[in-house]
Parts: C-alpha cells; sequence; structure tokens
C-alpha cells in the first residue's frame, strides 16, 4: 500500500502544478447581450436593420461615425456562449460591414486599498498639507515640488481648458466640483445617459472617479476642502467602470466630444496581476487614432493614463497595450522621498512621473470624496495621472495650439531627475536622463508653461516600417537570442525617413511554453538599453506573444539609422518542460519620429566657393545659386533666396493656379495638409479641415456653423442642436430635448417627457426613481420616503419608522449613535447622529451625555475619562507634595485633562 500511496501523492502534486499552469489560461469569455456594428449610410439605415432583427439601436458608438450600439432585449445578458442564429443573418445585409458581440474585459482602478499674487495662499482648510504642490513645511523634508505655485504666479490655472475623467462617474454636485463641472464634457455610458453621478453603496466603492477629478480642478477659495491643480479649468466625467466594460464602452468614453475636450484622464486598465497580456481592442484603438488625428480641431486630443500598480505581483507595464501606446501619456508615481512605491510598474513605455504615496506612513494625496466629503488618502498611480492632466491643462492655456506629440516633446525636455531614486538612470545620446521606474523624471509645471509659451510646433510625424526578421530562432534556458538589424531609416522614401527619434516600437511573435520567464530588450544604434520585458513570477501562460507592440521612449532625440539589436532571455523559475523550447518567430521596428531636427534653429546650407577656372571666357553664368535660402526651404538647398526657389519644403508647400509653388510654415485658411507635405484645399464651405471632403471641417466661412456630429457647414443648426456662438458650432442638445438654447437648457421636449423648468424629465411619482437605462420609474427601497437609486444606501428621505444615520436608513440607531428628534414643525426629520467619540453608548450630542464607554475609558457623571491612567492618590500621599494632591489643592480639578490625569485623587473629599 506505501508505493500506492505515494503514487496518489505524486499524481496529486503533478495535477496541482498542471493547474496552476493551465488554469490562468481559461480565463472564461462572458459574452453580453450587446453587439457594435458598422453600418455604411444614415442612422435611419441603422433603425430599420435593428428594427428587422430585433434589435435597439442605441445610437452611434462615441464619435465614431458609421458604428452602431445595437442592443438584444432577449438575448441572455452575460453568457459564455456566443450568440448565433438571427445575429449570424444580420452580416448578410448589404449595408452591414461589420458586426461583433461585445465581450466582458476585466478593468481595475489603479488606487490600491490600505496674474495672482506672489505668496499663495487659500482658505480651503486642508490646503497647509498638500504637500505635492507647495514645499513650505518644516516638519518633513520636503525636497522638490513640480513648481505648480510657479505656473500659477505666472498667470495660468487652466482657464479655457477642459479635462474628463474616464471612470466610475464623477460627483458632479461636490461643492469643490460644482463650479468648474461641466456637463458637455460628461456622459454616463453604464446607464446610456448624460449624468455622471456615481452609484453609492456602503462601501463607497464608486468614489474613485471624484477623487481623480478634484485633483485636477476642485475649486479654490471656496473654504470648503482642497485646491486643483488647474482650478480654473473645465472639469467631465465620464461612468463607464461601474457595469461590463466592452471594447464598444471604451470606445464611447474614449470618443466623447472630441473637439470639446481637451485631456481626457484615465486611472484604470487591465488586470494589474502579473499574468495578464492585453490592451485595447479594434473599436478602442480606433477612437485612439481618431482623436490623435480630428480630436481638438486637428491638433490632437491628449490621453493620459496610469501606468500601473502591479509592483506587488512583479507586473510589468509594456503587457499593458493601453500605457504601451504612442498616443497615451504614460504616468509614473514616486513617494514624496523620492523613493520607489512598492506598487509601483517598471517600463521602457513610462513618459513622466507625478507624486503619490509610497509605504503606509507616507503622506497620500488630498482631494474630493464621496458625500461632498474630502479625503487625504488617495493613492496609487491612480493619484499621479489626474495630477499630470492638471498639469498638462496649465501646458494648454499657455499655449491652446499645442499638439498631443508637442505636448509629449515639452514633458520630455522640462522633467527632471532631481530626487528621484533609481538604479538605472541612464543619459541616452540626445543628452535626455531617463529611467524605466520614471521616464524622463518629475513634471515640472512652471518650466512646462515657460515651454509652451515660446514654442513652435514640431516638424510633421514621420512613420518607418521597417521590413520583418522572420528568421525563426530557438529561445533555449540561460542562453540569449541576439539578432542585429540593420535599419535605414526608410531613407529612400522621403515621406517616412525618420532621422531623430521619438518613439520606437517593436511588434514581436514568439512561442514559447511559460511567458512568464522571458525577458526581452532592445538596443538602440547609439547604445541605449531598454528592458521591454521582464521576468513575470506569476505568468504561467503558454500563449506567447503574437505580434503583441513594445514600446520604448528612452532613444528619445536619437539618430534611428545603424544596428538596432534584439535580445531575448529565458530564465526558467520553476520545474517545466525543457524539450519543447520557445521560438523567435518574428519581429520588426516601426520609428516613429521627423526628417529634421525638431528644434534647432534651421540655417540655410554654407556658402561653398567654387574655384574659378583659369580660362576667362565671355559665356553667359549659368552657375548654381549658393546663397542664402529662405528659412522654409529644406536642408535640399535653393535656386534663389525666395519661398517660391526652395528645391523641397521644409514644411508644407503650398500650390496656385499658376502652377508655381511656395514653401510655407504652416497651410493658410481654407488648406489642409496631407501626408505629403502639401497644402490642399478644404471643401468650398470650410474655413479649415483635415480633408477635402464636406464632412472634414474644423471650422467654417462666415454664416456657417460646424455641426459636431457630422464636421459639416450649416446655414442653421438642424432640430435638436442649438447654436455655441463662442464656438460658432452646432452642438447636440441633451438626450430628452427637442429644441434647447443650451446643452442642458430645453425649450422644447421629446414626445413622453415634460418641461420642467429648463430640462426635461419623466416625472415618478413619490417612493419611485427614475432607471435611465431602463428608461422607466422604479420603486424605491421599503426603507426610503425618497431615492435617487436602488438600495437603502440611496435614501434621501426616510420612510416612517426608519432614521437617517449617515448615509442610509435604518429602523434604530446603531451603537455610537443617539436619536434626534424631530422639530416641533416636522421639518428636520428623526435622525441618528453620531455620538462623542469617547463614548460607547450615549443619549446626545457632546462628551457630557455618555451612558456607557469604550474600553479602557471609566463613566464619570455621563463624561467618559481614561481608566487605566488615573493615579492612586492615598491618605499618605498628601504630606509628600505629589503632582495629583497639588492639582486638588489649586482646585484645578476641573480642567478636563487633569480631571482624566488624576481622576482618583480628583474623586477624593477634601
Amino acid at each position: 500500500m506505501g508505493w500506492k500511496s505515494h503514487l496518489n501523492r505524486e499524481f496529486v502534486y503533478v495535477l496541482a502544478l498542471w493547474l496552476g499552469c493551465v488554469l490562468p489560461l481559461c480565463r472564461t469569455r462572458m459574452y453580453t447581450n450587446h453587439w457594435a456594428v458598422r453600418i455604411s449610410g444614415a442612422s435611419q439605415d441603422a433603425d430599420r436593420i435593428a428594427d428587422k432583427y430585433g434589435y435597439s439601436n442605441m445610437g452611434q458608438i462615441g464619435d465614431l461615425k458609421d458604428y452602431y450600439h445595437f442592443f438584444h432585449r432577449r438575448t441572455i445578458k452575460r453568457s459564455t456562449l456566443s450568440s448565433r442564429g438571427t445575429h449570424n443573418f444580420i452580416s448578410m445585409e448589404p449595408e452591414v460591414e461589420w458586426i461583433e458581440q461585445q465581450v466582458v474585459k476585466r478593468r481595475i482602478k489603479r488606487d490600491y486599498k490600505a496674474s495672482p499674487p506672489q505668496s499663495m495662499y487659500f482658505n480651503d482648510p486642508k490646503w497647509t498639507s498638500m504637500w505635492y504642490i507647495h514645499c513650505n513645511d518644516d516638519t518633513h523634508n520636503c525636497q522638490s515640488d513640480m513648481n505648480i505655485v510657479g505656473a500659477w504666479k505666472r498667470g495660468y490655472t487652466g482657464k479655457n481648458v477642459v479635462v474628463t475623467i474616464l471612470d466610475d462617474g464623477i460627483e458632479r454636485n461636490h461643492p469643490d466640483l460644482i463650479e468648474n463641472y461641466d456637463s458637455q464634457a460628461s456622459f454616463d455610458v453604464n446607464a446610456n445617459d448624460y449624468d455622471p453621478m456615481p452609484r453609492y453603496d456602503a462601501s463607497n466603492e464608486n468614489k474613485h472617479g471624484t477623487r481623480c477629478a478634484g485633483e485636477v480642478a476642485a475649486s479654490a477659495n471656496n473654504s470648503h476642502c482642497t485646491v486643483g491643480i488647474a482650478y480654473n479649468a473645465k472639469i467631465g466625467g465620464v461612468r463607464m467602470l461601474d457595469g461590463d466594460v466592452t471594447d464598444m464602452v471604451e470606445a464611447k468614453s474614449l470618443s466623447l466630444q472630441p473637439q470639446h475636450i481637451d485631456i481626457y484622464s484615465a486611472s484604470w486598465g487591465p488586470d494589474d496581476d502579473g499574468k495578464t497580456v492585453d490592451g485595447p481592442a479594434s473599436l478602442a484603438r480606433q477612437a485612439f487614432e481618431n482623436g490623435i488625428r480630428l480630436g481638438r480641431k486637428g491638433r490632437g486630443s491628449i490621453f493620459v493614463w496610469a501606468s500601473g500598480n502591479g509592483g506587488r505581483s512583479r507586473d510589468h507595464c509594456s503587457c499593458d497595450g493601453y500605457t504601451n501606446s504612442i498616443y497615451t501619456i504614460s504616468i509614473s508615481s514616486t513617494a514624496e522621498s523620492g523613493k520607489k512605491p512598492w506598487y509601483l510598474e517598471e517600463c521602457s513605455s513610462t513618459l513622466t512621473t507625478t507624486y503619490s504615496s509610497g509605504e503606509s506612513y507616507d503622506r497620500k494625496i488630498i482631494t474630493t470624496d464621496l458625500r461632498q466629503r474630502c479625503t487625504d488618502s488617495h493613492t496609487g498611480t491612480s493619484a499621479s495621472a489626474p495630477m499630470a492632466a492638471g498639469i498638462i491643462a496649465l501646458a494648454l492655456e499657455a499655449n491652446p495650439f499645442l499638439t498631443w506629440r508637442d505636448v509629449q516633446h515639452i514633458i520630455v525636455r522640462t522633467s527632471r531627475a532631481g530626487h528621484l531614486s533609481a538604479p538605472d538612470w541612464k543619459t541616452n545620446a540626445a543628452g535626455y536622463k531617463v529611467s524605466h521606474l520614471y521616464g524622463f523624471g518629475l513634471m515640472d509645471a512652471e518650466a512646462m508653461v515657460q515651454e509652451a509659451e515660446r514654442w513652435k510646433a514640431v516638424p510633421t510625424q514621420h512613420i518607418c516600417v521597417e521590413s520583418a526578421d522572420r528568421q525563426i530562432r530557438t529561445i533555449r534556458p540561460e542562453n540569449v537570442v541576439r539578432s542585429v538589424y540593420k535599419a535605414p531609416g526608410c531613407a529612400d522614401n522621403a515621406n517616412h525617413h525618420v532621422i531623430y527619434l521619438e518613439h520606437v516600437v517593436v511588434r514581436i511573435t514568439i512561442t514559447h511554453h511559460r511567458r512568464g520567464d522571458l525577458s526581452i530588450y532592445l538596443t538602440s544604434p547609439s547604445g541605449t538599453k531598454s528592458q521591454l520585458l521582464a521576468n513575470r513570477l506569476f505568468d504561467h501562460s503558454m500563449e506567447g506573444f503574437k505580434n503583441w507592440e513594445f514600446m520604448t521612449t528612452h532613444c528619445w532625440g536619437e539618430k534611428a539609422a545603424g544596428d538596432w539589436i534584439l535580445e531575448i532571455y529565458d530564465t526558467p523559475s520553476q520545474l517545466r518542460n525543457h524539450k519543447t523550447p520557445g521560438k523567435l518567430k518574428e519581429w520588426s521596428l516601426v520609428l516613429y519620429g521627423t526628417s529634421v531636427h525638431p528644434y534647432s534653429p534651421r540655417f540655410a546650407p554654407p556658402k561653398v566657393e567654387k574655384p574659378r577656372s583659369p580660362v576667362e571666357t565671355t559665356t553667359p553664368d549659368y552657375s548654381e545659386y549658393t546663397g542664402p535660402c529662405d528659412p522654409e526651404c529644406s536642408d535640399g538647398g535653393c535656386d534663389g533666396p525666395g519661398p517660391h526657389q526652395c528645391i523641397d519644403c521644409l514644411h508644407y508647400f503650398l500650390k496656385f493656379k499658376n502652377h508655381t509653388r511656395t514653401c510655407v510654415s504652416e497651410c493658410p485658411s481654407g488648406f489642409f495638409r496631407d501626408d505629403k507635405k502639401r497644402c490642399k484645399k478644404c471643401y468650398s464651405l470650410c474655413d479649415t479641415c483635415v480633408g477635402s471632403r464636406s464632412d472634414q471641417c474644423t471650422s467654417c466661412k462666415p454664416g456657417y456653423h460646424l455641426n459636431e456630429e457630422t464636421y459639416s457647414c450649416v446655414s442653421s443648426c438642424p432640430e435638436s442642436f442649438y447654436l455655441d456662438k463662442e464656438a460658432n458650432m452646432c452642438r447636440k442638445c441633451s438626450e430628452h430635448c427637442k429644441k434647447c438654447t443650451g446643452f442642458q437648457t430645453c425649450t422644447e421636449c421629446r414626445p413622453g417627457m415634460s418641461l420642467q423648468g429648463s430640462k426635461c424629465l419623466i416625472t415618478c411619482d413619490a417612493g419611485t426613481y427614475y432607471n435611465a437605462y431602463r428608461k422607466e420609474c422604479e420603486i424605491c427601497h421599503k426603507a426610503c420616503a425618497a431615492c435617487a437609486g436602488t438600495g437603502a444606501e440611496a435614501c434621501t428621505e426616510c420612510a416612517d419608522d426608519y432614521y437617517m444615520e449617515d448615509w442610509r436608513c435604518v429602523l434604530s440607531c446603531s451603537a455610537g449613535y443617539y436619536l434626534e428628534q424631530s422639530s416641533e414643525n416636522g421639518e428636520k426629520p428623526n435622525t441618528c447622529k453620531k455620538c462623542d467619540a469617547s463614548c460607547l453608548t450615549c443619549t446626545g450630542s457632546g462628551e457630557k451625555n455618555c451612558t456607557s464607554c469604550i474600553s479602557g475609558y471609566n463613566l464619570e457623571s455621563g463624561v467618559c475619562v481614561v481608566g487605566t491612567i488615573c493615579k492612586d492618590a492615598t491618605e499618605e500621599t498628601w504630606a509628600e507634595g505629589s503632582f495629583c494632591v497639588l492639582v486638588k489643592k489649586n482646585n484645578l480639578c476641573q480642567r478636563k485633562v487633569l480631571q482624566q490625569l488624576c481622576c482618583r485623587t480628583c474623586s477624593l473629599k477634601g
């Protein structure tokens, strides 16, 4: 029997090991009853097709043209099987170009649980404790701030800049947010309405977005709580994490109002568990690309992303496709001391750093909190990303014409290593200090606004896709796979030629039996080494990498051409099958940058003196022009001094009807720049545009207005739109308005709605609330007389026989609370109020109404006094002049502190 039990133990061990490796791969896909559909044609075609197959058309997906959100009420809300049958037939419709059933994506909030006057002072109670804004605290070793006050003193506070928080909603009526709240920059994707208020529950789970919003734009000098970094910016919120997160949900959020919103801040991403490799799917990728190409009138939306909190799980943010994107500004965190926080992830895509907390004893970030409160415990990279968004808002106020690439260049140039402690600081060949922990260092707000004030737009971005290296190489344990690629930087194609680098992307396909054992490095031609991937202890996946994009910013400003070296290491961390080695199947480089130096002054080519011929001749002088060229000429030279005599243009060339052309620094009004550096004519009604079609306008000629949905110019706004005179734009009214004069100022309502003041509302009976998702009134919880949502925690008024205790209705007051009776006129209802901190139970407010005490305290005439440190004075000690006897003799026992210290002596008679 001994050998059988031995075999059984071995079998159990092998089974456990197998399950540990395989189960992480089997995370079930969860299909929803929502579809994303691409339909060519008008919205009426989408309505017709949806109705034909039993769907509800929920409208266009964010700002993605021709993409619609279909909802099928009779399909199971969540299923492990994709739906077939009718859903397959819809793809046969000739107008349907693409359809995809939406899958739930796991997304994690990135917190962790545990000219103004020269002297800046605000009356907000928490202002003096905001250590990360001003270094004036003598009790802490405040080594380096982000010069936010310096930017304020130059007159920049975020005015006219719009920031939106993509999260679990924001408390728009919070006293610190209400003044700067922007309804046009807000939406509830989870409930498909325009109100981003978070869902309340007993645990305050949905506090994340409100906390992030306060960091950016909490109002200053309102005596409530805190001060935002861009305290005059407009702040909006998108509620999108409090429900199933799908590709469509993300795309709707990322493409909300791209001509109105300047900065999108996101403090969430795929699971930071050290084993997930995930990123944006097709719709979200398109939303990023559209935002960069069309957002902010062609200057590009700014996407700010928290780098991740997976440090304890040995996670690596290169496996997160959001922070790993060239379109996002990936933000890292540092503690006040400059040390690495325990949750920090390291990777080469991180661009810059702001403050958060480190150890449990470190000071954290102060900001707004749910239920109109404030908190001093916001932390993680969740706190760092909105801080960066606020600083970028200051730079955009200084120069609203900065492009998305200009912003990244300014961050690279102004961030500083300072006191940030990292073992891997290095200086690249362009002179920038950079680290895998902190990117280019701590952000400097004052330096950024100064740089923005004098900034000249960087040259056009060139993209060089180098040929793929498809030579298959075997990856063996404890051996290095080394592949060298000689990149010309697309020197043979002027439109794609990259000389000076910005981002470098490496696309890799690898097969491997344990992905977490791999580490990958890339060395640039200038010798700068980037760690693209580190070992991940918990990544047991056998999937390897399939065309995954790793990105590094560490080569910023270096030359692109030369030998690029890829190195792959396989370091087994546990027992695995070595008989089947991994393979590098393919890798390639995508180089992003410019063909001319982005900052240096443009000088004309040096004048070359040609030797004179020894033979004098009387023939006309046909020698080459050698004088100075116009500043708009490229290094290719010129045939004369004028901008129309350049061989090639530095920026753009403008062609006239007589077939002559001239070089210009920017395309004039009525023209747009194409990818071949040409200024091409806009549609006749457009003043500015991004293309030649009528639906590619970004502003209109006098007498016409830009329709924000169609990007076309119209002489008058259509129904359900209003004219924003300041922006000269037809903007969409809120959901229930038929006509309006402002986003939420309705003058006529859609059928089934009534005009109440300036809003179109469905009136619900007493004891019910309006469910915006189901679009009907539903009954409140039995404890509520009135409510704002489902559950006892959403009560705004309690039912008879119930009392309001904190934010919920209860049948009787809990321990530590007392019942405050209602006023005679009934204006103030019965409420459970919290007892004094010294009382266990009490009959009223204050310290003198205790009926029982917490452990360690004694009850003395309704007051709880400390019982563990009382002096046990006796008759004999009176003559010895003890401290408590002196207190007694000098009639000082009535003082609370002395009464607690000498309670026994003070209670003696005499």
